[in-house]
């Protein structure tokens, strides 16, 4: 969706993390979810209608998982070698990741979850700040805003996680 957009973890370590794409049920609110718009961009980009179909099987729902060892995986993890099948086609949530877009009191924030190894290392660093900082200006972007008021749904209701995330700022939504 956006193509020039700055993930905070590089990738080699986020790909060698044991925590994302892991789920302990089938369903969690941890799956990422996928917009409808973001399916019609991939498959605009190549990935085939019948493998999003499987792993998605709401458009804005949450993605599929699989049985995997003592838990579940994103339909799109490989355990053999810890590596996403759709990584250049990931969800925007997976590349916002570990920050979030939650509801709260009916409006949306821009959260940071805390459990993320890499965060926990890099939380009162410079880079951390200034990655905030690229986020708050990323969100009062006219197509960002546009994007969010289409895909409500990545948004999600993290409220019973309270202790793992801390809210960062509000997202106001002010095209339209």
């Amino acid at each position: 969706m956006f193509q020039s957009f700055k993930q905070f973890v590089p990738s080699l370590v986020c790909l060698s993390c044991d925590g994302c794409c892991r789920f302990k049920e089938t369903e969690s609110i941890w799956q990422p979810k996928m917009s409808a718009e973001e399916i019609n961009q991939a498959e605009r980009n190549g990935l085939a209608r019948q493998i999003l179909t499987k792993a998605v099987s709401v458009k804005g729902g949450p993605l599929q998982t699989t049985k995997c060892g003592d838990g579940h995986c994103c339909t799109f993890f490989n355990h053999d070698d810890n590596t996403c099948r759709i990584y250049e086609h990931r969800p925007f949530e997976c590349q916002l990741y570990p920050f979030l877009l939650t509801k709260r009191d009916s409006q949306i924030y821009l959260a940071v979850h805390l459990l993320c190894p890499f965060v926990q290392e890099h939380y009162d660093t410079p880079v951390y700040a200034q990655y905030v900082q690229y986020l708050k200006e990323f969100f009062q972007q006219t197509q960002t805003q546009l994007f969010l008021q289409r895909n409500l749904v990545l948004a999600g209701d993290y409220s019973v996680f309270q202790n793992e995330i801390e809210y960062i700022s509000e997202i106001r939504l002010t095209v339209g």
